[in-house]
């Protein structure tokens, strides 16, 4: 096809792709077949009107010579344009290919091939056409000659060409759409009513009324049908006996003679709602052609019948209904080509056969390959219906070829390439026939009574099995009886395939129920393919139940080690998610019990703790550890981390910061503390609040600032009223048990400061050194001597005495920075400390008051006056 330029290969993407099927022919031959019922669903056909024969009768009139001219390849002999060559992409095992001229598996050929064909012979007289069925005529010898030259002269500029074998050359008589052409004028085809002259007298009932049945559906032709009709009739009754005698014989011939007379009425009109009805007995086939008019009446055009070949006779029930539907829509093939018409059967499931999405038997399907250029729909109608029943119960039966010539070589091709490796078709053929229910599926295929066993395994893929001898076939595929299945199972296993593999390499060749399932069973019980298989998928996971309060399970894990030796302890709470990180150098179990002591002291023992297999925890220390402090320890399976999951996702993110702590040379402490604050006061993603705040019912305080320092912390009421009871209760026991006193030191004071260290015993109580008080902060003082600031006690220093006229405004005045004196004014809050220099010294002591007073500063007695 690809040295003929009809197909071209396709590289990159497509948006139409439709698959192959081959047809196999004695001597290794084999026809392409491209399946485009969906395809064609998707393509607008063309409006383009078929001629009628009233149309060529007033042309043939009074013609004498004939000529028929045969299209090599036909469709292939026009090109496609490159706009729509996509839509005919099929895949093959050679890769994608496009059809690069028209072809027949396309429902819009037929009305195309017309226009075309057309259009080249408007310019040649006596030519017509239907489709590609081409004569030429005339009423003289050299008429004809000159007719037929020109067509020729037209096809050959065109580059048309011409199948010489199949040509009819200058005849006298030719037939042409359902008529006979010859000089003595245009009649009927007797093919079209050979059949009903043909018909052989009924012999039970059922076949009596088969043909009633026909009869009565086309009875408004027939005169004095119902007298005619009486002998018949009266052997249908339910007591009468089956008895054939003169009567009966003579209404038989009479209504074969008024049936074979029906067709004459009418000719065959596009226009017209056509309807095909076909049928199937055990020996031949069956076909009514008819049409209907405005008025609903149904006229005859064509009976017409084909006995069954002896492999025919074989077939199935399904196969021969789907038999007689592509035969009668091939038989008359040019009445339907180019219109969309009812094709209808007696038989239910080819309703569903017969959809573009189904998977039928590969003989059915090849058979609906035929009928891709048609544009039908399947309808049922009950057996009591169908008028071409008896025209298949009682045609002449004779010695018939098969009409599907190349099946025969294509089916032994499919079967012998299915068989298994060192196992032959007779063994499969002997153990199917010991396979019961093998044996009932094929007399059921052949019978088609599936109805009455509809528990059978082989009941859902019933429209897809098909038998030829012995061997039951679903699709391609064969059938493993049940004795066969473990060795064809061995045998698909050399080589130890996957269960991917397997089932492919299965699939491709046989088939039996449940043939996956055992496929994958088989896999699983091979051990050498156990040995080398992927492990399990994870179980679906286990979630950590949330604890009932903080620090009540705890899990933990070691993390290292570092590049400096060290090991790093992680501890995190599942309730809270609080962690608490220690770097430690060792990691026996004694270590591990000794930070686990520290951190229990601070946080509390905790319900349980969960930890991997690692030594230190399953020691014999470790667990008696945890026994004392009443504690659950928890292990996780071996190498499965997952289990301790909270931990373990933790422990990556402090790889994180140990990376980079590495990377950048920082202090690999330091680092995980910054992280580990950061961590605890973040609200968790999970549940939403901090770890601290969960743990401690508080939030931590770090460097970014928070509302608590802006208004402070909220604290109990209580603790804080309780708490200053019990100070002030404190204080005023141990201030009586003291002696205290105010002190008496202010900002300014001259002050001696005490010893703390004594050198030797003659080293004095105070230093005698004087300081300068510059800061009073409670009980806490700061002083100031050569250049020198300490902060003492309160305790710590002794007021020097103020000596007399030391203090400058005594005389009324202030004396400013500037050194200038100003009288003072304003009424001043005096300490307690100037009231005891207003008296002597050894008064000052129980004269002085403990509190503020407030004099007027025109009152403030000098040093003299005192």
């Amino acid at each position: 096809m690809l040295a003929l330029d009809i197909i071209e290969p396709v590289s990159g993407p497509t948006s139409w792709i439709s698959p192959i099927v081959i047809v196999f022919k004695e001597g290794g031959e084999m026809r392409l077949c491209i399946d485009m019922r969906r395809a064609n669903q998707a393509v607008l056909r063309e409006n383009y009107p078929l001629p009628t024969f009233e149309v060529f009768m007033t042309k043939l009139r009074g013609a004498k010579f004939f000529s028929r001219i045969d299209l090599k390849w036909a469709y292939h002999q026009l090109e496609l344009h490159k706009s729509s060559r996509h839509i005919t992409t099929f895949i093959s095992h050679k890769g994608v290919f496009q059809y690069k001229r028209l072809m027949f598996g396309i429902n819009s050929a037929p009305e195309i091939f017309q226009r075309v064909i057309e259009k080249l012979l408007c310019s040649c007289k006596n030519a017509l056409n239907y489709i590609d069925d081409i004569i030429i005529f005339g009423r003289t010898e050299l008429e004809h000659d000159e007719a037929v030259k020109k067509v020729v002269d037209v096809f050959k500029n065109n580059n048309l060409l011409l199948n010489e074998a199949k040509c009819v050359w200058k005849v006298r008589q030719l037939k042409f759409l359902g008529h006979l052409i010859s000089d003595g004028g245009i009649a009927p085809d007797p093919s079209k009513v050979q059949t009903i002259r043909d018909f052989r007298a009924p012999q039970s009932k059922e076949e009596l009324r088969s043909f009633l049945g026909l009869v009565t559906y086309v009875g408004k032709f027939i005169p004095d049908l119902a007298s005619t009709t009486e002998s018949l009739r009266c052997l249908l009754k339910l007591n009468c006996k089956f008895t054939w005698g003169e009567p009966q014989k003579d209404a038989f011939n009479k209504l074969k003679l008024a049936l074979s007379e029906i067709p004459k009425l009418a000719y065959f009109d596009p226009n017209k709602k056509t309807r095909v009805i076909a049928d199937a007995s055990p020996v031949a086939l069956g076909a009514v052609l008819l049409q209907t008019d405005l008025a609903g009446e149904a006229q005859v055009i064509s009976f017409a019948s084909k006995s069954l070949s002896d492999t025919e006779k074989r077939y199935s029930q399904t196969e021969k209904e789907s038999l007689a539907l592509v035969w009668a829509v091939e038989r008359y093939y040019y009445y339907l080509m180019g219109l969309e018409f009812e094709l209808v059967t007696d038989h239910k499931p080819l309703e569903t056969i017969f959809k573009p999405t189904s998977k039928p038997p590969a003989r059915i399907e090849r058979w609906l390959l035929r009928l891709q250029p048609f544009k039908f729909k399947v309808i049922y109608r009950p057996g009591k219906e169908n008028i071409a029943d008896s025209v298949s119960r009682l045609c002449k039966v004779v010695n018939a070829s098969t009409f599907d010539n190349d099946h025969n070589h294509n089916i032994f091709h499919i079967v012998e390439s299915s068989i298994p490796s060192a196992m032959g078709i007779c063994e499969i053929a002997k153990e199917s026939t010991k396979d019961q229910e093998l044996v009932n599926a094929a007399s059921y295929v052949k019978d088609g009574l599936w109805e009455t066993d509809k528990t059978s395994t082989f009941y859902p893929f019933r429209y897809e099995l098909s038998a030829v001898g012995d061997i039951l076939l679903r699709g391609t595929r064969i059938v493993i009886p049940k004795t066969l299945r473990e060795q064809t199972l061995q045998l698909a296993h050399e080589g130890h395939p996957g269960e991917s593999a397997m089932k492919r390499r299965l699939r491709s060749k046989v088939w039996w129920p449940l043939i996956d399932r055992d496929a994958e069973s088989f896999v699983k019980r091979c051990v050498d393919c156990l040995l080398v298989s992927q492990p399990n998928k994870p179980a679906p996971m286990q979630r950590h139940s949330f604890p009932n309060g903080p620090w009540q399970c705890v899990a933990t894990d070691l993390l290292g080690p570092l590049p400096n030796d060290e090991y790093v302890l992680v501890l995190i709470d599942y309730y809270s998610r609080y962690q608490e990180v220690k770097f430690t150098k060792r990691i026996t179990s004694e270590v591990i019990i000794s930070i686990l002591r520290e951190i229990f002291s601070r946080l509390g023992i905790p319900n349980s703790l969960r930890a991997d297999n690692g030594r230190q925890f399953v020691s014999a220390e470790f667990k008696s550890f945890c026994q004392t402090h009443n504690m659950e320890l928890i292990t996780t399976p071996p190498y499965w981390p997952q289990a301790n999951g909270e931990v373990e996702n933790m422990n990556r993110s402090l790889v994180k910061r140990l990376i980079i702590a590495h990377n950048n040379k920082r202090d690999y402490k330091k680092e995980i503390q910054d992280f580990t604050l950061m961590y605890n006061v973040t609200p968790h993603g999970t549940t939403g609040t901090s770890p601290s705040e969960l743990l401690f019912n508080r939030v931590i305080r770090d460097k970014i600032p928070g509302i608590q320092d802006l208004t402070g912390d909220m604290l109990d009421s209580a603790a804080r009223d309780l708490d200053m009871i019990n100070k002030w209760k404190g204080k005023e026991k141990a201030d009586t048990k003291r002696g205290v006193k105010e002190p008496d030191i202010e900002v300014g004071d001259k002050v001696l400061l005490r010893n703390v260290i004594f050198p030797h015993k003659l080293t004095p109580t105070f230093d005698p050194t004087e300081y300068v008080v510059k800061e009073v902060n409670g009980n806490e003082v700061t002083i100031a001597a050569n250049g020198k600031s300490l902060r003492r006690n309160i305790s710590h220093v002794k007021r020097l005495p103020v000596t007399k006229n030391a203090n400058p405004s005594v005389s009324g005045e202030h004396q400013n920075a500037a050194g200038l004196t100003t009288p003072v004014t304003t009424t001043t809050t005096v300490p307690a400390k100037v009231a005891s220099d207003m008296v002597p010294q050894s008064e000052a002591s129980s004269a002085r008051p403990h509190k503020a007073v407030t004099v007027s500063s025109s009152t403030i007695p000098t040093a003299s006056n005192s």
